[in-house]
């Protein structure tokens, strides 16, 4: 015997359930949808997208901080923080205007659009320890090579030749150009006599 077309109405706790069952994910696209009009958005929406929308808001983060806080909320902008560490790609320098770990290797803020300049980074990024450590393990080659260049990336993993930037676009971090000053030289080329006396 065919049976053809049986549909049934699924009941109301049923579809309760299923509601409560997937409510996170629910939430966070309802959270979405409420981006799409980001600036006709009150207090309650706002706050409701921000505990809900989970990594589904990560693209619209920089936009949302400036809303929050042009209205003060700095306790969303605290859980907007969260939601960045979790979800979204957090760079080893922190902002020192909105605290998020944003500053880019261009040196801007990815969240508020603070510049920094490259000693704020140097600090921030520990380069002198990184770098001396790097002067002492690189070949002789590889000193002359970053003194003719002129900088070095620096990353939190440590100093890396910019000769090797084709290969570090692979991993998933962040390496900032820092341009080498005289005492930075100084220091290479003092290695480099050395290793010449051993010799």
């Amino acid at each position: 015997m065919l049976y053809g077309g049986l549909s049934t109405k699924p009941k109301l706790d049923a579809v309760l359930k299923k509601i409560k069952r997937y409510r996170d994910k629910v939430s966070a696209l309802i959270s979405v949808m409420l981006l799409e009009n980001l600036k006709n958005l009150n207090e309650e929406q706002l706050e409701f997208i921000v505990q809900s929308g989970g990594q589904l808001i990560v693209p619209e983060i920089s936009r949302l901080y400036a809303l929050l806080k042009k209205i003060g909320r700095n306790d969303l902008i605290s859980y907007l923080e969260y939601v960045w560490e979790k979800y979204g790609r957090p760079s080893p320098v922190r902002c020192p205007k909105c605290g998020f770990r944003a500053i880019m290797p261009d040196f801007t803020c990815h969240i508020c659009g603070h510049v920094v300049n490259e000693e704020y980074v140097r600090r921030e990024l520990n380069f002198k320890e990184k770098f001396k450590m790097y002067v002492e393990q690189a070949s002789v080659a590889e000193l002359r090579d970053v003194m003719e260049l002129g900088y070095v990336l620096v990353g939190e993993d440590g100093v890396k030749s910019p000769r090797y930037k084709h290969k570090l676009l692979f991993e998933k971090k962040y390496y900032y150009p820092i341009y080498l000053k005289r005492k930075d030289i100084a220091l290479v080329l003092e290695e480099i006599s050395k290793r010449r006396i051993e010799v």
